[in-house]
């Protein structure tokens, strides 16, 4: 299993260290916070690295990981992205699992999460936009709802 969670801002590096530590035994060096190009050749590979966005991106903050970091959590994607978002405060995206690449499963600061749909003009340029959701989200009570048409539902 890959992992790739869109955080809307940074997450504070050593409290994540700390949290990968306690919660999953991970050591704190293998977190690694800051651009992939800035790590050395030699180092090894992170069991978790944040990556920063390249501009003022939208849920820029990338947090990836593999079968190390599975292993460790035992959570899915979507899991460790809620644990993450309530520990942290922010919101989150995640791939929904439909077919449709301008639909994402955005989780709010308070955990609660649900589809929703981006701008696929921004996301082309690496910008995630949410611009509504397809069902209601407790935590997003300010975003409006647009339910997908009956067709596109089970995409």
């Amino acid at each position: 299993m890959d992992y790739q969670i869109n955080f809307e801002s940074e997450l504070p590096g050593e409290a994540l260290r700390r949290l990968f530590a306690q919660d999953f035994g991970i050591r704190p060096e293998s977190v690694y916070v800051g651009r992939v190009e800035d790590r050395g050749a030699e180092d090894p590979w992170p069991v978790v690295m944040l990556s920063p966005p390249d501009e003022c991106e939208g849920f820029g903050w990338v947090l990836t990981g593999g079968t190390e970091l599975a292993d460790a959590t035992g959570m899915s994607e979507r899991d460790l992205a809620v644990t993450l978002a309530r520990t942290f405060g922010v919101r989150a995206l995640v791939d929904d699992g439909s077919r449709d690449p301008s639909r994402l499963l955005l989780v709010s600061a308070d955990g609660s999460s649900g589809r929703v749909t981006i701008d696929e003009d921004a996301a082309a340029d690496g910008d995630l936009r949410v611009l509504h959701a397809l069902e209601p989200i407790s935590g997003e009570p300010q975003l409006a709802v647009v339910p997908p048409a009956e067709w596109a539902r089970d995409w």
